[in-house]
């Protein structure tokens, strides 16, 4: 690689950053950071007194402006039409968009059972005319959006397919950053003849491969599609998650190694057959164009393949091609043309990964070489450094997404290399010859599935071994901590040849490592705990022990999440082996649809369920059912629990018909068993179910007095009376609560409060399992993934 190939690299990473500041923080904080980087360049040439270096710098302040001149009207558009959408959810408007399926619909997989009806879908807006209420408005820019319904337009929406253009007719609401439209109206757009005949034409295909793949088992069907054509469909949750945590989600989201491939497949049998290179390339790059065609526009595929496609006209021209500068060019020319796609985290982390293999795997696979003294060839050094380097520079961005890292990513990556790629190239023969050899393509993609399972059982055993799940800081923290440690670590490769930066380096590792590793070795993986929240998916889950012996101590459970399944991986992952007490807070699924997991010696000494009579046939049958109201106690040596609410079904009730917009029809929210738990040290709990904002203020004129801990209730709903919690002001909030819900849970007004309050929050969706003990927040470690 030459000063040449980099010559872009500098500009096309500023433009890059500023496009991902505009799109998340808005188009004022990108022209701020674009006044900064341009004062910066300015002031090192007034410093700097080499003329190269400052023709240099005069060339990539003349890139940046020009990019600028591009890209500060794309975010003002894009800004445009997020303020319209967001308005239009604040005021509650009804709105009419055309949108570009983004997927095929499918039904909910986040949430408690009973919350996974419907269809829904990623799509994006298409810029141009839209109803917004009773007025007419024009999208200035396109945005992404999840399209949600139910009934007789969930049906409609069934019906559409990846790529088709439709018109939707619903209500807009945020959840977290992300728009949802709940549409009540769908149906298909018009669009011209021949783009309905492409559409159609990928559908079937995709259609044929699913048939081809309908003999195999689900994941690894999916996970055969996945490698070939990015479609996951039938791919379970569990394993998708399985798979993020060892770190090879990446693939099945298709980029740049399925087009180079494909182009290997292509271009291959092309040079033996001696066709000539520049027939040769206008036919490889021809099928690129259709494999990204049949893929889809995710913005990984779109990221690899404007990058390939440069390569490729170059090499056509007989030019010597740069992948780092066609990768810049890339980045840039998205950054302008599409800072939505190019915030995307699909393109950052396809554009990290990428670039980090081609500036990074050289010179580390040139320093595992030295370390090993030479006895590790060029080869496998490079094998090595490939998915080191990639993972590295991925890190602090999947920090953001998820505050844990695993020790097994690297390795699971190298194992499962050898595999990727001939499954992936088997899967992609299968579905030509499907065509018109449909017998052939099954039992190729059987022997593809092979591979498959292999890659499976890697990753599983990967993710049952200890080190998969290392809590790390969430948010900005872990991210710049991540940041942090990969200069040191570039710094200390660097200069590994002075002796004071080994000695320094040796500290620091151990220091860093040593505890990590302690937690990790089999035998101390869960830490003694007294109160324990287990990540469900959307539902309550609450392990509450004494203090001392752990395998005498009672135990109590409060609700049981949605899923029997979840809820036993987390008694498994606490070594819990009989429970004491159980607590049904009240009768909704997502609080007791797990009871049947309680069975054999798991199965409740007794139970305490609500006042109301519809809760005794949601109680674990065979054990011994107790109306759980205000005054009533239960103590064992070493915590102490007592019901603060409700007094009765009739308070219940009358909470009920005093709630303005509850929206849940019955009472069983108020009816919510709220505990107070204290333990030896004086530790004090409050869990309060599913409460609503009438009966938390009956609670507030109990008095129920302060708490340490708080479970939120109602996952975090922004039905909170904030009176209470400034009566409770607790040291530390939990919140339990699905990923990627379709509540909005938990909403920005609770988290706003809790924040005013000073109250750090754990989240089951961010944080997974999480165990404490009585001495405080301090000791809270994730035992679990979240979910």
């Amino acid at each position: 690689m030459t000063s040449a190939d980099l010559r872009l690299l500098p500009a096309a990473t500023c433009v890059w950053a500023l496009a991902v500041l505009g799109v998340t923080a808005g188009t004022a904080a990108a022209v701020a950071g674009g006044a900064l980087l341009i004062a910066g360049v300015l002031t090192a040439l007034l410093l700097t007194g080499g003329m190269r270096t400052r023709h240099g710098l005069l060339a990539h302040l003349g890139i940046i402006a020009l990019a600028g001149v591009l890209l500060f009207p794309a975010l003002e558009r894009h800004g445009g039409s997020d303020r319209q959408l967001e308005d239009a959810a604040g005021d509650g408007l009804i709105v009419e968009l055309t949108v570009i399926a983004g997927e095929d619909p499918a039904p909910p997989e986040a949430g408690p059972a009973w919350a996974r009806s419907g269809m829904q879908m990623m799509a994006r807006t298409v810029a141009g005319p839209a109803r917004l209420g009773r007025e007419q408005a024009e999208l200035p820019a396109s945005l992404p959006l999840l399209v949600r319904a139910e009934g007789e337009s969930a049906d409609a929406l069934a019906r559409i397919r990846d790529g088709q253009a439709i018109r939707v007719r619903g209500v807009p609401s945020t959840s977290g950053d992300l728009l949802v439209l709940r549409a009540t109206e769908v149906s298909p757009a018009e669009t011209a003849a021949g783009s309905e005949r492409l559409r159609a034409a990928r559908a079937a295909l995709r259609d044929r491969a699913r048939e081809h793949t309908a003999h195999l088992p689900d994941d690894e069907a999916a996970l055969v599609r996945g490698m070939t054509t990015g479609d996951t469909s039938g791919l379970g949750a569990e394993t998708e998650e399985m798979m993020r945590r060892a770190g090879i989600s990446h693939l099945v989201a298709v980029s740049g190694a399925n087009i180079a491939l494909v182009l290997a497949a292509v271009l291959g049998p092309l040079l033996l057959a001696g066709v000539r290179r520049r027939p040769r390339l206008a036919v490889a790059g021809a099928v690129m164009a259709g494999y990204v065609w049949l893929v889809g526009d995710e913005p990984s595929v779109q990221r690899a393949a404007t990058m390939a496609a440069p390569l490729l006209a170059a090499r056509f021209a007989g030019v010597r091609a740069s992948p780092v500068a066609a990768l810049a060019l890339t980045v840039a020319l998205w950054s302008v043309l599409d800072p939505v796609t190019a915030a995307s985290v699909g393109f950052l982390l396809s554009a990290l990964a990428t670039a980090a293999i081609l500036l990074a795997a050289p010179p580390v696979a040139g320093v595992l070489r030295e370390l090993s003294g030479e006895r590790l060839g060029r080869t496998p050094a490079l094998v090595i450094a490939v998915p080191l380097v990639a993972q590295l520079a991925c890190t602090p961005l999947l920090i953001l997404l998820t505050p844990e890292v695993s020790v097994w990513a690297v390795p699971v990556n190298l194992l499962v290399g050898p595999l990727v790629g001939p499954t992936t190239v088997i899967g992609l023969l299968a579905l030509v010859i499907g065509l018109f050899w449909p017998a052939a393509a099954q039992a190729l993609d059987s022997v593809a599935a092979g591979g498959a399972h292999l890659v499976l059982l890697i990753a599983r055993t990967a993710d049952s071994l200890p080190g998969s799940r290392i809590a790390v800081p969430e948010g900005g923290t872990g991210a710049l901590l991540a940041v942090a440690v990969l200069l040191g670590l570039t710094l200390a490769i660097a200069a590994r040849r002075v002796p004071l930066v080994r000695w320094v380096t040796a500290a620091v590792l151990v220091a860093a490592l040593a505890p990590g590793i302690g937690r990790i070795l089999p035998g101390g993986s869960v830490p003694g705990w007294t109160l324990a929240v287990c990540a469900v998916g959307q539902g309550d889950a609450l392990l509450l022990r004494a203090t001392g012996d752990p395998q005498r101590a009672p135990t109590v459970l409060i609700d049981t999440g949605p899923d029997p399944a979840a809820l036993g991986r987390c008694l498994d992952r606490l070594q819990v082996a009989t429970i004491d007490l159980l607590v049904l807070t009240h009768p909704h699924l997502d609080h007791t649809g797990g009871r049947t997991a309680l069975t054999g010696a798991r199965a409740p000494e007794a139970q305490w369920i609500c006042p109301l009579p519809e809760a005794a046939d949601e109680a674990v049958p065979g054990v011994p059912a107790t109306v759980a109201t205000a005054g009533r106690t239960w103590r064992e040596s070493g915590i102490a629990l007592e019901v603060l609410w409700p007094g009765s079904a009739e308070d219940a009730v009358a909470a009920t018909a005093r709630e303005e917009g509850s929206g849940e029809g019955d009472a069983a929210n108020d009816c919510s068993v709220v505990l107070a738990a204290t333990w030896a040290d004086g530790t004090r709990l409050v869990s309060l179910g599913d409460l609503e904002p009438a009966a938390q203020a009956e609670l507030l004129t109990a008095d129920p007095g302060p708490a340490d801990i708080v479970k939120v209730a109602h996952h975090g709903s922004r039905r909170q009376d904030e009176d209470l919690y400034r009566l409770l002001d607790p040291e530390l909030a939990l919140i339990t609560v699905g990923r990627e819900n379709t509540f909005g849970h938990p909403t920005d007004e609770v988290l706003g409060l809790l924040r005013s309050l000073g109250t750090p929050v754990i989240r089951t969706d961010v944080h997974g399992t999480v165990v404490l003990s009585a001495a405080g927040p301090d000791t809270a470690r994730s035992v679990g993934p979240a979910r």
